[in-house]
């Protein structure tokens, strides 16, 4: 019974450590991915201005949207009012 125990813990905190990395990873890689809205000041009610470009939370180039006249990053909408963190391109 001694010899078991010595063999199955350690087994059992290898088995637990590995489960938890690999869950970890599969967290970290789903990216969020929705539509972008750029911050117009300019604008009479609701700041943030839905655009049809989907940009991700995954950090990497910054999502960036032309109106024909301009270049706008984007970013997550809060409320009508507050665009709060920026949004990358999708990989």
């Amino acid at each position: 019974m001694k010899k078991m125990r010595k063999i199955a813990l350690p087994v059992a905190v290898l088995l637990l450590g590995a489960g938890s990395a690999y869950a970890t990873t599969a967290f970290k890689s789903q990216a969020v991915e929705q539509q972008g809205y750029f911050y117009d000041d300019l604008a009479p009610a609701e700041k943030c201005i839905l655009t049809e470009k989907r940009c991700t939370t995954e950090v990497g180039p910054v999502c960036n949207w032309n109106d024909g006249s301009a270049d706008h990053e984007l970013f997550q909408i809060s409320t009508g009012t507050s665009c709060v963190n920026q949004m990358f391109e999708i990989q």
